[in-house]
Parts: C-alpha cells; structure tokens; sequence
C-alpha cells in the first residue's frame, strides 16, 4: 500500500495502521472515488405534494453531495426522515457510478416518494420527488 495514502485513511478516518493496511482493493477504490464523487451534488426536487404539514412547494428541494451527506444550507424543504428515507437506494447507485466515474443522471429510477401513504391509504400526506445530479 502506497504510505501516502495509508497516511491519509489514517488521518481521515481515525484507522489504525494495521486497519488501514488490511482495506480490500474494493475499500480502496471507495475511499479514491471521494473527489469524483464531491464533484456533483444529488437534488431531491419537489414535483407534487398533497396534504403534506410542512406544506412544500414544487420546486423545493433537499441537496447533498455525491457521498450522501446533506448540505442544510441549500436545501429548502424541512428535514424529514419520512422524506429522505426513500432516497437511500438511489443514493447507493449514484454513490456506485460516480464512484466508477460513469453518469450518475444514469440509474432508472429517478423519481420517489415519501414514506407516508397520503390520506386514501391511512397516512397524513405524500410529497414526490425527482433525483438528478449537477456538477458542483
């Protein structure tokens, strides 16, 4: 393992030496696909909402950079664990292209919805949104 970069997983993550010299190809890759992945933001933009009590606005998003993490101050919607919840398997396959320096605006489904039901199926309300990628 190239000592600069042991150093780096050390510093970064908090690995001790032998946990940094014992990271698979595969983790390697993961961790040196940072910046291609920081180079893009995911948007979850509002496209309808019905019912919802934080009453959202088309055009309403949450922002976050290509590794997941929510940037607050770009986003526009309340944070909302029913929400961001559906995003988690979109997020791993943007997470993966990008990783693998492909399009992340490739994966097949880029529309979600909150976890609520809406009012026909027992719930309170229901907010969709679109998922795409912008560079940063």
């Amino acid at each position: 393992m190239d000592e600069e970069f042991k150093k780096k997983v050390i510093d970064v993550f908090g690995y001790t030496e032998k946990e940094a010299e014992s990271l698979s190809e595969k983790q390697r890759n993961i961790i040196k696909g940072a910046p291609s992945r920081r180079a893009y933001k995911v948007i979850m933009e509002v496209v309808k909402s019905e019912n919802c009590g934080y009453k959202p606005k088309v055009g309403d998003r949450y922002v976050m950079n290509g590794s997941g993490m929510l940037i607050p101050e770009e986003c526009t919607f309340p944070l909302c664990l029913w929400a961001l919840a559906p995003i988690l398997p979109i997020s791993y396959v943007i997470f993966d292209r990008l990783s693998q320096g492909l399009d992340p605006n490739g994966h097949l489904y880029d529309h979600m919805k909150c976890t609520d039901t809406g009012v026909g199926c027992g719930g309170i309300g229901e907010v969709a949104f679109k998922v795409c990628c912008e560079k940063a």
